[in-house]
């Protein structure tokens, strides 16, 4: 194997794969990538297991060749060559990889291809989703995805693609980040599900950049695949019961709040300093065009921030966890938001006034103050 890259291509592509190899694996090879080198075109392929990554560039190739090599070196010596230069590489006899760039030159182990885990092949297409979409939707529920990992089938986002419909959903048994948008999936007659694990989230954020286009998805009964061009994702399927969502969502929620985002969420910041590290909690007291927000620790003090708001229902006191409203705040991306409540027992309902035309959705548990 023996082949010319451009420093500056090489690089892109060895940044994409860096999420999904192994720091400390007890698997030699998982900190490996597999490079493979034909008609002009090195492809690179890295796993855990759990997601691979698979892309690639154009190369100036003199030899076919196939061959691992350690992801983490790789990386550090190609992001430290200068820029817009040029990269050799040859595969010397004894399994060794000779790197040469102006007046740098490096020997690096490689380990034996035969070694390297088989990746997946390809289930048909199921549907095509906007990029664009995809993000804003991973955006606006990633955050609500459990820190529990003993909570196996909540590590991770439903995406369920309807006829007609996308939506995605997340929860940590806490609050609940649901975000839908009508469109017409073409070829797509059922309902497809898909538990897709909070890793293979980020990687597919990392894929997708700041591109706009389409996205294919397709699935079997163990694999996810997303493709990208000519970047591939592949991902194991969460397995479990997701719960059902839609029990959550409150119904009959009948005193609306409009707030604007920024106030509220400053409001919501401040007060949150003097709020008791261990309960987590902050009072909101809704009032006419107003809202009171409280917070007390016995060891530090107390806080007091009005907000101005547009309420005119009977008096009432609710706690949240003010890190779950904040959460909500950043990634609003409206001027302004609802909240609908019922009782101070009943979990609240917060949404986005205008700013997007996707369907977002927010349930946060009340909390006792």
């Amino acid at each position: 194997m023996k082949f010319t890259v451009a420093r500056n291509s090489l690089l892109n592509e060895l940044n994409l794969v860096q999420g999904v190899i192994e720091k400390k694996s007890t698997i030699p090879i998982l900190s490996n990538i597999l490079l493979e080198v034909a008609e002009s075109r090195l492809e690179i392929t890295a796993t855990d297991l759990d997601v691979t990554i698979r892309c690639g560039c154009a190369v100036s190739v003199d030899a076919e060749g196939t061959t691992t090599i350690s992801a983490r070196r790789l990386f550090d010596i190609v992001r430290l060559l200068p820029d817009g230069s040029d990269v050799s590489f040859s595969l010397l006899e004894n399994d060794w990889i000779e790197l040469r760039c102006g007046n740098s030159h490096y020997k690096i182990v490689a380990l034996p291809k035969e070694n390297f885990p088989s990746i997946p092949e390809a289930a048909p297409t199921t549907a095509q989703i906007p990029t664009g979409i995809l993000r804003s939707m991973i955006q606006r529920t990633m955050f609500a995805i459990t820190q529990e990992e003993s909570r196996y089938s909540l590590n991770g986002a439903l995406l369920a693609l309807l006829p007609a419909e996308i939506r995605m959903v997340a929860t940590d048994g806490h609050r609940l980040a649901l975000v839908s948008k009508n469109m017409e999936i073409p070829g797509l007659d059922l309902e497809v599900r898909a538990l897709i694990p909070r890793k293979t989230l980020i990687e597919i954020m990392k894929l997708i950049g700041d591109q706009d286009a389409m996205m294919e998805f397709g699935r079997d009964e163990n694999h996810l695949f997303f493709t990208l061009g000519n970047r591939k994702l592949v991902s194991r399927v969460l397995a479990g019961q997701f719960p059902n969502y839609e029990l959550v969502i409150p119904r009959e929620n009948d005193k609306f709040v409009v707030a604007a985002t920024r106030e509220f969420g400053d409001g919501v910041r401040r007060a949150a300093i003097m709020s008791d590290e261990k309960l987590k909690a902050i009072r909101l007291s809704f009032r006419t065009g107003s809202l009171e927000l409280t917070a007390s620790c016995a060891e530090a003090g107390e806080a007091r921030e009005v907000v101005d708001v547009e309420f005119g229902g009977e008096t009432l006191d609710i706690g949240f966890n003010p890190h779950y409203l904040l959460d909500f705040v950043g990634i609003c991306g409206s001027d302004s938001m609802s909240i609908s409540l019922k009782d101070s027992e009943t979990q609240g309902l917060l949404r986005p006034i205008g700013g997007s035309d996707l369907d977002y959705r927010y349930v946060v548990m009340p909390m006792k103050f």
